[in-house]
């Protein structure tokens, strides 16, 4: 039964924001079903010429918006607050959040208020990367897009064997692809995905565009001298086909890891976000070179990009501004607003004691900083090196983030009860409804 709404509800429902859906829907009955066949706060959003992200500080979850008027909304989200969350990723409204260690993964839908905690096909490793995205299927004439979460392993460990005194470290390379189907709510391995094009570090995140994920990786092109060079360009892998396209070159040259130049990735909404016009963001700079530059993408696929840049900035020195970047092995982050000529950076400040956004203008200068909060030290393994703890504060990590109507409640294949209970017991988290 179809319920009806006045013209005035309607009007003022759809200009609630996000953050406070929750106490709508708690009001009654009716606007409770109701907005959850919307996308709200497309007035509300437009207005304030805000956009809307998430970010994980301290192993926690936040709801994060930035107004132009330079006043930031900064709230933790209580529905995450049993995990121990170290990354987060966007795809079309849904956000995977990635415990630490890998040790679980939580699939979200903020606006719906729903969550599916997803088991492994047999076990998670700590050196597990992950990307969330949709494809179509090839077999059918249907535009309906298929959701799916790629987790895959594909690195070199050291491994100790005992020979008589002696403990003598071995090589041992770890290969493993394996995709997640959210409508089947089931696990399968793929066999053919392309991985010889480059090397993805583990400490890199890759990010959603228009369905597909980019991931920054490398291969080791020569000697200089006694350092290796190092090739750094892009890899998408398409969630249609299953498989990493070809290398994408950078805009720019760069050595990763061996400069200290920092490379990281973001993206944002081209317009006012009512289309698919998604877009790729690239930082690049640091201690090396002594400035950073954000390009981003004209045009982008999986096997094409084209580039524009957005803005740079000249040496500060970056101390100047109250911060340092991060090693590349953890790295902060940013995200681009296009429309308003201004990029905004994640990172710890100079102290390495709180976390703070950091806005420049398009025009290279530096506009303002925000304290975001006071670092927590974290214990977490090296993903390198297994046997080691490693004690750190770590930069705030953020996504940006539009709202959809894709479900999580229901998938069409259910697992069975003994499973989805034993999945269950293994965490604890409050469900919104």
């Amino acid at each position: 039964m179809m319920m009806m709404i006045s013209d005035l509800e309607e009007e003022i429902l759809r200009r609630v924001p996000m953050t406070s859906l929750k106490a709508v829907r708690s009001t009654c009955k009716k606007w409770n079903a109701v907005t959850k066949t919307w996308l709200l706060g497309k007035a509300a959003a437009g207005e304030q010429q805000q956009q809307h992200q998430f970010l994980t500080m301290n192993g926690r979850v936040y709801s994060f918006q930035f107004h132009l008027e330079e006043y930031v909304s900064v709230k933790q989200v209580d529905l995450l607050n049993e995990l121990e969350v170290s990354k987060v990723y966007h795809c079309d409204g849904l956000v995977l959040c990635v415990a630490m260690e890998n040790s679980k993964l939580v699939l979200w839908n903020p606006y719906l208020c729903q969550t599916r905690l997803i088991g492994p096909r047999e076990s998670f490793n700590i050196k597990d990367r992950h990307a969330i995205g949709y494809g179509y299927d090839s077999n059918s004439n249907s535009n309906e897009r298929n959701h799916k979460i790629l987790r895959f392993v594909d690195d070199f460990s050291l491994t100790f064997a005992e020979d008589d005194n002696s403990i003598l470290p071995e090589r041992k390379r770890e290969v493993a692809y394996e995709i997640y189907d959210i409508r089947s709510d089931s696990w399968r391995v793929l066999e053919e995905v392309n991985p010889e094009e480059g090397s993805i570090e583990t400490h890199q995140r890759g990010v959603s565009v228009k369905g597909n994920t980019y991931f920054l990786a490398n291969r080791h092109i020569g000697l200089v001298g006694c350092v290796t060079e190092v090739q750094v360009f892009l890899l998408c892998f398409d969630f249609t086909k299953e498989r990493f396209g070809p290398r994408l070159p950078l805009p720019f040259d760069s050595l990763d890891g061996f400069n200290g130049d920092i490379v990281t990735l973001s993206s944002f909404l081209r317009g006012d976000g009512d289309g698919d016009d998604e877009q790729l963001a690239v930082r690049f700079g640091g201690y090396e070179s002594g400035f950073f530059e954000i390009w981003v993408t004209l045009t982008v696929g999986p096997n094409r990009a084209s580039w524009s840049k957005f803005l740079r900035v000249e040496p500060g020195p970056y101390s100047s501004y109250g911060f340092n970047f991060y090693a590349s092995l953890s790295g902060g982050s940013f995200f681009v607003d296009e429309e308003n000529k201004l990029a905004v950076l994640f990172e710890l400040d100079d102290t390495k004691t709180a976390h703070k956004a950091f806005v420049f203008g398009q025009d290279g200068y530096f506009k303002s900083s925000v304290n975001l909060g006071e670092t927590l030290i974290l214990e977490r393994r090296s993903p390198l090196l297994t046997y080691m703890l490693c004690k750190a504060a770590y930069p705030p990590l953020v996504c940006s983030y539009r709202s959809s109507l894709v479900q999580l409640k229901h998938p069409l294949v259910r697992n069975s009860k003994r499973k989805r209970m034993a999945l269950l017991s293994s965490v604890k988290f409050r469900k919104l409804v």
